[in-house]
């Protein structure tokens, strides 16, 4: 390559660089949702995921025992309880099992 050649390839790189950033951003899309993550809250999932985490879900639990477990520290209703359960279920973070209680069969979640 010849030095004008050169110079043409620098300043087509400098411009794409500049694009980049302008459309971009000066930092790339992974650092951002990483730092979104941190800042936010902890939800619903992340609070039954630190009971299981603690070992509460070592043994079957259905939806209403969960619920009356985090009533303490996450108040809210029982139908989201079990809602997150089933997306944390679905995620593959938690497993489903079967429990009998008062004579009939539920849905439980254990890990």
């Amino acid at each position: 390559m010849n030095i004008e050649n050169q110079k043409v390839a620098s300043e087509i790189l400098n411009r794409l660089d500049r694009l980049e950033k302008v459309v971009f951003g000066a930092q790339t899309r992974k650092h951002a949702s990483v730092e979104s993550k941190k800042s936010r809250s902890a939800g619903l999932p992340d609070h039954i995921l630190s009971l299981r985490d603690s070992g509460f879900l070592s043994l079957p639990k259905t939806s209403g025992e969960v619920h009356e477990r985090l009533q303490s520290k996450y108040p809210c209703e029982a139908n989201r309880v079990a809602m997150a359960l089933l997306r944390l279920q679905r995620r593959r973070e938690l497993r489903k099992a079967s429990k009998v209680v008062d004579g009939k069969k539920q849905a439980a979640y254990v890990w």
